[in-house]
């Protein structure tokens, strides 16, 4: 499912497979579902029948047959059936984008050298967040930070202000004065590492920060309260031992004075926490993955085959030429040079269009998954003879999904087959 809003980081939740078969090339077919959002799908609360009943009406499956199969997401938790993939984080573009954090494989070491760069006696000794405060959660720890000034500090910012916004706080004098800060200034991660408690609260059920924090050497005060789920490598994470925990934002004050208090405790959960994430380097990742997907494929009962009206995927680029909403778009994002693809391409091969030595050969998401359809939504996006966009396929299901015949941006008729006959598929006619 790619989104419409959402199409700059779709390719994220493919792009473990990608890099998990690059560095383990003996994985066993699988066929797997990975939900193309933040928060888990299957509901299933322990001891809860209903709950359970609720799933499977919600989801039948075949009359007769089987249940649907296991969703992979971003975050699980113990009230649901979803199995733990990567949140899109770990696979930002390479390229600039609008959120600016660059991919794990690239902030991972930038992060564990800045982090190591600020003595811990150094460090000032408040609780910092930055960042949005949209969540209610945030709000609440927003609240704390006015009322207890010397134990807390909140810079409000969001992804607007960044075009807006170009000195950071430490430049103008605001890092170290508490309380409640609005769109005044950003922190660079070497100034958030500055401060010996840093603070992760809840943004949508969980915060996609908590790893990048922890390798600041730096004590993480987790905040409880609002963290419906969790990404998998929390669950090798312990209170006490990697983080500090806390149950609501208004306990976060009395947590920073026992901290200060027991200094040496404090020094060690950092020292802790920053070991276990400087070991989950993108190598760590995608083994990982190739373990969940070896363990799953021992649970599948049938023999996997490609569906109909399937795309091949081989290097990053396919991505992006599948999910590009124009040929500029694509243009932003692609790094032509194929060192990403699984299957190196052959010395003194000829390259060129579509696919340029990789897979891609014309496809585009099908529009009615990469749509919300509902009326306060985009209830108009899928008219077939107005679309929303004719970087779409309108393709039925079993058919590759080659664009919209009215195609503007040339997908189709500019890239044709050596016959000169015009893409895999077929498209109803106008």
């Amino acid at each position: 499912r790619a989104i419409f809003f959402a199409r700059h980081y779709a390719p994220a939740r493919v792009w473990p497979l990608l890099a998990a078969l690059r560095r383990h090339r003996d994985l066993p077919d699988v066929d797997i579902v990975v939900a193309g959002n933040d928060e888990p799908r299957v509901p299933a609360f322990p001891g809860v029948g209903s709950s359970w009943a609720k799933t499977c009406r919600r989801w039948p499956g075949e009359k007769g047959g089987p249940l649907p199969p296991a969703i992979f997401a971003s975050t699980t938790s113990r009230g649901v059936m979803d199995l733990p993939w990567l949140d899109f984080a770990w696979y930002f573009p390479r390229k600039p984008h609008k959120l600016r954090t660059p991919p794990w494989s690239v902030l991972h070491p930038q992060l564990v050298e800045a982090g190591g760069k600020v003595r811990w006696e150094d460090k000032l000794e408040i609780a910092m967040h930055t960042g949005n405060v949209g969540s209610v959660h945030r709000k609440s720890l927003a609240a704390v930070a006015e009322k207890a000034p010397r134990e807390v500090f909140v810079n409000e910012l969001f992804i607007g202000d960044h075009g807006k916004i170009r000195q950071t706080c430490k430049e103008m004098g605001l890092h170290a004065t508490g309380g409640y800060q609005q769109h005044k200034c950003f922190m660079r991660f070497e100034d958030q590492c500055g401060y010996k408690y840093l603070l992760n609260s809840a943004s949508i059920g969980y915060a996609n920060k908590f790893k990048s924090l922890l390798l600041c050497g730096s004590v993480v005060l987790y905040v409880r309260e609002g963290m419906r789920h969790k990404e998998f490598y929390e669950y090798g994470l312990l209170p006490g031992v990697h983080y500090h925990a806390v149950d609501t934002a208004a306990e976060v004050p009395a947590a920073v004075k026992w901290l200060r208090e027991h200094d040496e405790y404090a020094r060690a959960v950092a020292a802790a926490g920053r070991a276990r994430m400087s070991a989950l380097d993108e190598p760590a990742l995608t083994d990982f993955v190739a373990e969940l997907l070896t363990q799953y494929s021992t649970r599948q009962s049938f023999k996997v085959a490609p569906l109909p009206g399937a795309v091949r995927i081989d290097c990053e680029d396919d991505l992006w030429r599948h999910y590009a909403l124009s040929q500029g778009w694509a243009r932003l994002y692609l790094k032509e040079d194929n060192d990403t693809c699984i299957h190196p391409i052959p010395a003194g091969a000829t390259l060129g269009p579509p696919g340029w030595g990789g897979a891609y050969n014309g496809s585009k998401p099908r529009c009615l998954a990469g749509h919300d359809l509902n009326p306060r939504a985009q209830p108009d996006a899928c008219k077939f003879e107005k679309p929303f966009s004719t970087s779409e396929s309108f393709a039925p299901p079993g058919e590759f999904p080659v664009t919209h015949p009215r195609d503007r941006e040339g997908w189709n008729t500019r890239w044709k087959k050596p016959d000169g006959s015009c893409c895999v598929g077929h498209v109803p006619p106008l």
